[in-house]
């Protein structure tokens, strides 16, 4: 069976889609000028994704895209920071951050002023940010705050909305407003908390009465009147913004369906888009233990021959005078006056200099020109200078070599040839191949110059074991346990498992792992305008490790833009 949508007008589907970029930034950041950010810019924060993604359905009505999962996650992270806020503000601290527009706001409990606080949070905002959190996954996450407002929700007796609010909590939490803990009753019991619920509306025929009685169908796992309640519910949405196209209540309960018991759908409709309903399935591995699940599709392909994965982000703009002003301070850096006191300084900032002018001119060809062969090695030679230099004695010189030049700098152990310096300079030896430069980065470590308090820490060690020649098992298995730990942070995290095949030494399963990789930092950089990051061209890291497995004599069945064929060779 096929249900249509109703029609929304294509001029609010266009003003809802175009645009939206700035339109998400310039809007957070006008609410966080204006003042303290509430409950109520949360929720317009989360109607105006919303009003996106339903755009977005328009055209690709499956909504298995990762500018669609990036949204729904924010949309997500919106709606429960209103739930949030009017659980926590003045009594406890917690924090909103949104991915997609790279903003968040922290609330302190000792700067928190008592006369904004929102006690109360109306039933409806209340099953709205549920519902995406069902789609999201995240209700276990952001179970507190929904349990506290839920406690604190006016109960009005026979109320629809609040009644579902109570079958929602008894689904997953159990029936009590004294204590809320997964587990703390039998499916029977929760059976019969949902029961109670439906018993006490008194509008049957609201959609939230609808809904209450399709999520007792899906309790008792009966099938027939769990479909029934969904075309009920299908056939009553309406509305003329773009996110009516999308119902939040019967999205929720089929995802729950599709989670709990497997079911898909009965009904063929672009209400119910796929990914959202399966939460966006992948074929990505386990990480949580070294070796990996092989992708029967990919090893097929494999057989075949090479996998091609394109580039899909654009050339990126490169000024000549920027050009111009980049290279000659480079130059000003690897020969610097005898007195110069910033001279190391000048350095790092001229191997970060390098390696952007490296990533830009990658954006524009497939494979690496000679002039940009010239970039890497000119970087390479930039990071292993920079170890020579921490390694150096306290109150000596270091001489470094460029362009068969002799250049003196005083040694030096800062920042600048911290963790994240270290991680970038051993990438670059490694694409060049340069074992020369790369001794004094191996012999430095991640954290000869500073302590290492980011989320690489883990990966780093383990490179650095790897290299140096001690046992990189343990410190991998903790890198693939914090990439695990950190799920769906927002940010690209390192090649753990891609590395964790080369330690491993199973050459299919790192081209798997290799496409895996490449795969993720493609669609990472197919969100929002992340397309001009610096970074999007190239993956340094996964780079570097391929670059790697081919001088240990392996194949690299990946052909793409992002793995240039002449640094392969």
């Amino acid at each position: 069976m096929r249900i249509e949508r109703h029609q929304v007008s294509e001029s609010a589907i266009s003003a809802a889609r175009e645009g939206f970029v700035d339109r998400i930034g310039g809007m957070v950041h006008s609410y966080s000028r204006a003042g303290l950010m509430a409950a109520t810019e949360w929720r317009l924060i989360a109607e105006e994704f919303l009003d996106y993604l339903g755009a977005l359905s328009v055209k690709t009505p499956s909504l298995d895209t990762p500018e669609a999962k990036a949204v729904l996650k924010d949309a997500t992270e919106a709606a429960a920071g209103a739930i949030a806020f009017a659980a926590y503000y003045s009594y406890d601290s917690f924090q909103v951050f949104l991915d997609y527009p790279n903003f968040g706001m922290s609330y302190d409990r000792s700067e928190a002023d008592d006369t904004l606080r929102e006690s109360t949070v109306r039933p409806q905002c209340w099953l709205d940010a549920f519902c995406l959190a069902i789609l999201s996954d995240k209700v276990s996450w952001r179970g507190e705050a929904f349990a506290f407002t839920w406690q604190s929700m006016p109960t009005t007796e026979g109320n629809s909305a609040a009644e579902l609010a109570n079958g929602f909590m008894a689904h997953f939490f159990g029936d009590t407003r004294d204590q809320v803990a997964p587990d703390a009753e039998t499916p029977e019991q929760r059976l019969a908390a949902i029961d109670a619920a439906l018993s006490r509306v008194q509008d049957r025929d609201s959609e939230a009465a609808l809904a209450l009685s399709t999520l007792r169908a899906l309790a008792a796992e009966d099938r027939e009147a769990f479909d029934s309640g969904m075309l009920s519910l299908l056939d009553r949405a309406d509305g003329s913004r773009p996110r009516t196209l999308l119902p939040l209540l019967p999205l929720a309960l089929a995802a729950l369906a599709h989670r709990a018991h497997g079911w898909l759908p009965a009904v063929d409709t672009d209400y119910l888009p796929h990914a959202l309903v399966t939460g966006f399935p992948t074929s990505e591995p386990r990480v949580g233990a070294l070796g990996r699940d092989r992708r029967p599709d990919a090893v097929a392909q494999f057989a075949a021959g090479p996998v091609r994965l394109d580039r899909p982000t654009p050339a990126l703009p490169l000024h000549p005078d920027s050009e111009a002003g980049f290279e000659r301070r480079i130059q000003e850096a690897i020969s610097p006056d005898p007195d110069d006191s910033l001279a190391v300084y000048r350095l790092a900032r001229a191997l970060d200099r390098q390696a952007h002018l490296l990533l830009v001119r990658a954006s524009r060809s497939a494979d690496v020109t000679d002039a940009q062969l010239a970039d890497l090695r000119l970087a390479s030679r930039l990071g292993a200078a920079l170890f020579r230099i921490a390694l150096a004695e306290p109150g000596t010189e270091a001489e470094v070599t460029f362009d068969g030049r002799t250049v003196r700098y005083p040694a030096t152990r800062d920042k600048h040839s911290g963790p994240g310096q270290w991680q970038l300079a051993l990438e670059l030896a490694l694409i060049t191949g340069d074992r020369e430069g790369l001794a004094p980065i191996v012999l430095a470590g991640p954290v000869h110059s500073a302590a290492d308090r980011s989320s690489y820490a883990s990966y780093r060690v383990a490179l650095h074991d790897y290299f140096r020649g001690v046992d990189p098992l343990p410190a991998t298995e903790r890198a693939l346990r914090d990439v695990e730990r950190a799920g769906d942070a927002g940010f690209l995290p390192p090649p753990v498992v891609l590395f964790s095949q080369l330690v491993e030494g199973d050459e299919t399963s790192f081209n798997l792992a290799l496409l895996d990789a490449l795969e993720a930092h493609r669609d990472h950089h197919s969100v929002a305008d992340r397309g001009t990051d610096r970074d999007a061209p190239l993956s340094l890291g996964v780079l570097a490790l391929a670059c790697h497995a081919r001088r240990r004599g392996w194949a690299v069945r990946v052909e793409s833009p992002y793995l240039p064929a002449r640094l392969l060779a």
